[in-house]
């Protein structure tokens, strides 16, 4: 086998893992998701390891498919810095080079996917964040919004002048 077979073979590998990987990390991303609405801790914290551990293995095998890219393109006169599975797919034989833009097509949806996932969860924990502050300032009686009164000897409500918290009360 040649050198541009064997960078071939690798480097769809490398892709197949990846493509795969993606799948599982939008999968955990939609289950944690699910957790977060039953505010589910146990399983918050489970998906939350396992993100993590599939983003470490995700990582490692970018850095393989980045150095599996730059010497697949050194086999075509491709400089390091220009490589992309793009120009490479073109300098392949049409049939790798079309099974390589379907790869690359499949990982980029994926990734978009788990972005958005990722920006759907953010976005329901911050909220969800606002809201427990907001029921906090409430049962506190620090909201922004609540009005303070006060009863009159007549037994009426009245609303009262903002004070600042006094150490002796001025009735004694």
């Amino acid at each position: 086998m040649d050198v541009q077979a064997v960078g071939t073979n690798e480097l769809y590998h490398v892709l197949e893992k990846l493509v795969a990987l993606h799948r599982n990390l939008v999968e955990l991303l939609r289950e944690e998701y699910v957790h977060m609405g039953a505010a589910d801790l146990k399983g918050i914290g489970e998906t939350a390891h396992a993100k993590e551990v599939l983003l470490g293995e995700i990582w490692n095998l970018e850095q393989l498919r980045i150095s599996s890219t730059e010497k697949l393109a050194g086999s075509f006169a491709i400089a390091k810095e220009d490589a992309t599975l793009a120009l490479i797919a073109d300098r392949l034989p049409r049939a790798e080079g079309d099974k390589l833009r379907i790869i690359r097509k499949a990982l980029n949806l994926l990734c978009e996917q788990a972005k958005e996932a990722n920006v759907r969860n953010m976005s329901f924990a911050e909220s969800s964040l606002e809201r427990i502050e907001t029921l906090k300032r409430n049962v506190l009686g620090i909201s922004n919004t609540a009005t303070k009164e006060n009863y009159s000897n007549a037994g009426t409500r009245q609303p009262i002048a903002d004070q600042g918290g006094r150490l002796l009360s001025t009735e004694a």
